[in-house]
Order: C-alpha cells, then structure tokens, then sequence
C-alpha cells in the first residue's frame, strides 16, 4: 500500500559515470544520432535507485508523466550524483475506482555539488481492492 507517509522519503545517493558504449546503445535503440551530449532521456535510464518503503512496480501501474529540467547539457564521460524522493502521494476517482498517484522527484549533481538536471514522474496504480 502507498501512502502519504511515504512523501519525503529519498534513496540513497549514487555515484553515475556515464559510459560510451550504454549512450552508443541508447541513441540507437532510440533513433538518435549519436554525439557526446547525451540524449535529454537517457538519465531516465540510469537513475533507479531505491527508496525505502517503495516497492515498485505494482500491479495495473502505468507512467503518467514525466518532466526533465536541464540546468546544463551532460556529455559522455560524465559522472553525477542522483538521488531520488517521494514528492507527493495522492488518490483520486477513476473510471475503475480510485487510483493512487505517486510523485517522484529525480535529482543530478555534478561531483562539485552543482544541480544539473531534476526529473519529476507521476505513476498511477489503482488502489487496493477498488474495482475488483
């Protein structure tokens, strides 16, 4: 079950290098040309880590949203820092019953410490026992 406790809660954060070979495969996989700036989406591909008391993902869950803010391009050769937290938990009524959203905020510094990009994504699971 989720719930609003849960709002708050971060991982831990994770050293990322950013690797040739994975961008290589990505822009490909994707139909990008290929550079040493990586592709705005690609982060979404790297930053996974975990937040305590978040199981993810549930059953009948779907992505909703997804919004990337970049302060600076990143490049192959690259290494940040990502950590993730619970923005905002909430419920409303859907064709089926009520549906949980869930808010989660993506954030990526540069080794000195500087904000480089944010990411916030809206996933939608319904909720236990509604619709059944």
């Amino acid at each position: 079950m989720i719930g609003k406790e849960l709002i708050g809660k971060e991982s831990e954060s994770v050293l990322i290098k950013i690797r040739s070979e994975a961008v290589r495969r990505f822009a490909e996989a994707t139909g990008i040309a290929l550079s040493d700036q990586v592709p705005p989406t690609y982060v979404v591909t790297l930053t996974q880590a975990s937040i305590p008391g978040l199981e993810l993902p549930l059953p009948g869950m779907i992505h909703g949203e997804q919004k990337m803010t970049y302060l600076r391009p990143l490049y192959v050769g690259d290494s940040f820092s990502s950590k993730r937290r619970i923005k905002d938990v909430y419920e409303r009524p859907g064709k089926l019953g009520k549906v949980t959203f869930v808010v989660i905020e993506t954030s990526g510094c540069d080794l000195a410490g500087d904000l480089v990009f944010t990411s916030s994504s809206t996933l939608i699971a319904p909720v236990e026992g509604e619709g059944e």
